[in-house]
This record gives structure tokens, sequence and C-alpha cells, in this order.
């Protein structure tokens, strides 16, 4: 019960099936990432800043993360190496990374959710947690540091898990077994097969919500082209949710947004299916109007001041 005091995170065999594990400085920083990770919300000081974290994120900065990262001769890693490789994990679809000019670089592990699991009722845990947290550093005041962001936050920064093989399931991301957690979660959901959904089905939708999902994702493309991929249960969670609970159709859901995301307000602020639904009757009562939005209204004409046909309607003699 010893690792249970500082946590510990589930490492699935899958991950040797990666080309990229095969890179010891690749599997050494995802590591890291996994192990540094907020496991709860909470605000972290880091050179004198206060961030606001949500489970899987962490505020690093890239020559933190190297010098976590040494030789055998204890050179640690450079800054653009270590750039290089968040770059590669952003293209895989693992992290999401957002760097504020000498404050520190925010990074999100995407379906976080499906590497940490709570444990806070251990006895142990519960022992260390308190103690760690209390522990004074003597960076404190020195505004952070690598050494100081992993020792002092360890009781916050920590990831812990069950070591069972777990996994967000769908057609494109098949690599680990459903657990018998999953197994229950498809014999009470048996629409889920074929859709997408999260180990416990938390969140889910069916082949249709996430269809549905990939259409609204595909117009906010078009609005922004850089937005990140979102979190696909999620939204097609929120899909199914306005399908079971609030009784939309597919049909419906598609069309509102649609019309949605080609008004000259809404395009901007309707961004996922959470909002739309949030939103969803001020919506509908905005199309049944059929505003024209401003860009198609037609422009008044210039007023000639030499023309006279106004005058053809007088009587005789007026003028």
């Amino acid at each position: 019960m010893e690792n249970q005091k500082t946590g510990y995170v589930p490492l699935y065999r899958s991950i040797k099936k990666k080309p990229w594990a095969k890179d010891v400085y690749l599997r050494a920083l995802w590591d890291n990432l996994l192990l540094d990770a907020a496991r709860q919300p909470y605000t972290a000081v880091f050179k004198g800043n206060s961030w606001e974290l949500q489970p899987g994120q962490l505020v690093v900065t890239s020559d933190d993360l190297g010098l976590a990262l040494c030789d055998r001769k204890g050179v640690p890693t450079g800054r653009h190496a270590v750039e290089r490789m968040l770059a590669f994990f952003v293209k895989e679809k693992m992290i999401e990374v957002r760097s504020v000019h000498r404050k520190g670089t925010l990074i999100t592990i995407l379906n976080y959710s499906e590497y940490a699991e709570k444990i806070g009722n251990l006895p142990e845990h519960n022992t260390e947690h308190i103690s760690e947290h209390n522990k004074p550093s003597d960076d404190a005041a020195s505004g952070g540091s690598a050494a100081h962001n992993s020792e002092h936050n360890t009781a916050h920064h920590e990831q812990e898990g069950n070591n069972k093989n777990k996994k967000i399931s769908t057609s494109e991301n098949s690599d680990e077994f459903p657990n018998d957690v999953t197994e229950k979660f498809l014999s009470r959901h048996p629409e889920a097969v074929g859709g997408i959904y999260t180990p416990a089905g938390k969140s889910w939708g069916t082949a249709d919500d996430l269809k549905t999902a990939k259409f609204i994702f595909g117009r906010v493309l078009k609005i922004n082209a850089t937005v990140k991929e979102p979190n696909w249960p999620d939204w097609a969670n929120e899909v199914r949710l306005m399908r079971e609970i609030d009784g939309r159709t597919l049909s419906e859901i598609c069309s509102l947004y649609d019309w949605a995301s080609r008004h000259y307000f809404w395009s901007s602020n309707i961004l996922s299916p959470d909002k739309l639904r949030k939103q969803w009757n001020t919506l509908t009562i905005q199309k049944s109007r059929q505003p024209i939005p401003p860009q198609t209204r037609q422009a008044k004409p210039a007023l000639d001041w030499n023309n006279r046909d106004w005058a053809d309607s007088l009587p005789p003699g007026t003028l």
C-alpha cells in the first residue's frame, strides 16, 4: 500500500504498440505529464501567478520539463527539444498547450479522466495528502521552480487510478479491451455500440449522436478554422440529452444549429452542442421571426435632390 500514499497512474499495455513509444524521451515526458497533472480542481501558484487548474492540467515551462529529462550524465533536455515533443503530442491529439509569455505553459491532457480515478477514501492516501499539503517549501518565496512544482504540490498534482484496462470506446479508438464496468454499461445501453462512450458510460452517444456532433463541429470549423477538436464523448452526450431529455430530433438539432451558425450574432456565441442546448428556446424564437441579418439588408437609395417626380401628384397651379 506504500505506493498509494503519493498516487499512481495506470499505463496501458497498448501504449507499446505506438511507434512513438520506442522513443525513451517521449515515453518519459508523457509519464511525467500524467504524474504532474492536477487530480482535482486546484489553484496553483506558479512564478507569482495564480492558475485555476482543472483535472488533467498542469502549469510548467519547457525548461522545467527538460530538467526532468536528463541523460546519463545528468544533462537536461533543451527547451526547444521539449517543445518539439509537446508539439508531437498535440499533433497526436493527446494534449493541448497554451503558452502565456513569461508566466508559464498550461498543458491539458485530453481524456484525462480515463487515466485516473479517485482513491481518496484510503487511509494511507489521506494521511500523506495532509502531510504533503502542509509541508513548507524553501522555493515558495522564489516564485516557483520545477522542483517546487513537483514536490510542494504533490498531493494536488498526483493522479490515481486502478490497474485495469480502460478506454474511451469508439470505432475510431479500439486499442484497449473493455473492462467489466464498460461491459455492464453496454449491456444496459446496447445502442451505444458503434457510437462513442467513456468506460463507465458517464458520457456517451449513439453513432447518429456522434455524427450530429461532427456535423456541428464541421460548421464550427467554418467559423473558426483554428478551433481544437472537441471531447467527442461530451459532445455526443449533449446531443443525446437533447434527444432523450428535451425531445429534439436530430434533424431539428442540425437545422437549428445550421441557422445559428449563419446568424451574425449567434455564429460566434454558439460553438458547441452544450451552448446550443442552453440557448435552444431563444434561438427557436428568433429563428421563427426570420430576422434579416444586417449584412443582407438592402441599403436605402440615396436621396436625389434634383428628382421632381413627387411634384406630379400635386394639383395644377400648386407650384
